[in-house]
């Protein structure tokens, strides 16, 4: 078995207070502004922040502490987001939304064993500690890229 690691436990917990914080700093038209036609704005990056806790990493996880080597389901991103996106939802509900999700990731992964198996549908094996670290990271990716926006926002001519 192998334990939880606790940097990391205490870094997931984290992150929903780094998001509240960025939030805070969005001026209400800066939400919704892309930085180009391609990029997403800061609540696109946020829904997809709180769609993959919900539907990929939550599931992801639940599957690897409860099953025996699970096989994962590749998520389309590109076609979720055109599909689910809407620029009318609260940026604050979509915020609760991630913070519940991973306040019951990291509930899970506090108990469990990190050596858990699944089978990812790109990676192949992985352990489930190794996708607490994913999460991990690809939050702080999108969490770069909201501050991102807003900076360009805030330096533009």
């Amino acid at each position: 078995m192998t334990l939880p690691d606790s940097y990391l436990l205490r870094a997931l917990r984290m992150q929903p207070h780094q998001l509240l914080h960025e939030v805070g700093l969005l001026a209400p038209d800066v939400v919704l502004w892309k930085p180009a036609p391609t990029e997403w704005s800061a609540q696109e990056c946020l829904t997809h922040l709180r769609d993959t806790e919900r539907n990929v990493f939550r599931v992801r996880i639940e599957r690897m502490v409860n099953e025996d080597n699970p096989a994962l389901v590749l998520f389309d991103e590109e076609a979720h987001h055109a599909e689910h996106w809407t620029p009318d939802e609260p940026i604050q509900n979509i915020l609760a939304d991630f913070v519940a999700d991973r306040g019951a990731e990291v509930a899970l992964l506090e108990k469990a064993d990190w050596s858990r198996p699944g089978i990812h549908p790109v990676r192949g094996p992985i352990s489930l500690g190794w996708l607490a670290n994913y999460t991990l990271g690809h939050a702080w990716e999108h969490l770069s890229q909201m501050m991102r926006a807003r900076l360009a926002y805030d330096t533009r001519k």
